[in-house]
């Protein structure tokens, strides 16, 4: 019982850490554009956000949060389902994130200069450098390999797993509970005792009702 309560909980454990991993590096600057601009004027700089560049790394992040609830909430055949959409999540913004170790294109970092800056004293004609930060694409990538090798866990051994509900059931009456067993007793002695008082015998009660 304690190896798959320690395989649940290390499985979770996974998915969260690349979950939030995931949505966390998707907000810090995966690639700076760089603009020249007419003197006086600086050079326009901006930083562009995984998120911006790509949201589909967010998705599958959300998705592989979710997952830690729905890992929880289902059992058996429904448990390893989920199991499964994880590790294509996961394995998905190991795809997605890769990507972002290449640039992106000249017309698409003009237009996102343009909309972020206005264009104003940009020269639209004007390709911006760009310089990309490949750290957090490689981090963004191992949060990915976290969720899918916890998906696959949960795929091939959440079947064995108890469900979050079942402390909730109520017990089943081959299974009594201590409870049970205790309140059926204190009843079984109070009607003995009731049966003293009026002065009936119960166990010539219990000789009848076995005889034949």
């Amino acid at each position: 019982m304690m190896g798959r309560r320690t395989e649940l909980v290390g499985a979770l454990v996974l998915d969260l850490i690349g979950a939030v991993g995931a949505l966390l590096i998707a907000r810090r600057d995966w690639q700076t554009a760089l603009t020249p601009r007419a003197r006086p004027f600086a050079d326009d700089v901006l930083a562009l956000s995984g998120y911006t560049l790509d949201t589909a790394a967010t998705a599958f992040g959300l998705v592989a949060l979710a997952g830690v609830v729905a890992v929880l909430a289902t059992r058996n055949v429904a448990r390893r389902v989920v199991g499964g959409v994880l590790a294509l999540a996961g394995g998905l913004l190991v795809w997605r994130s890769l990507t972002g170790l290449a640039a992106i294109g000249p017309v698409r970092a003009r237009a996102l200069v343009q909309a972020k800056h206005s264009g104003v004293s940009v020269d639209v004609t004007v390709v911006p450098r760009l310089t990309v930060h490949t750290q957090w694409a490689f981090l963004s990538a191992v949060c990915g390999l976290l969720v899918c090798g916890s998906g696959l866990v949960v795929a091939a051994r959440g079947h064995r797993w108890a469900a979050m509900s079942a402390r909730y059931e109520a017990p089943s009456a081959a299974h009594p509970s201590a409870e049970d067993i205790a309140a059926t007793r204190a009843r079984a002695d109070a009607s003995m005792w009731t049966a003293l008082d009026h002065g009936t015998d119960p166990t010539k009660e219990l000789g009848s009702g076995t005889e034949h």
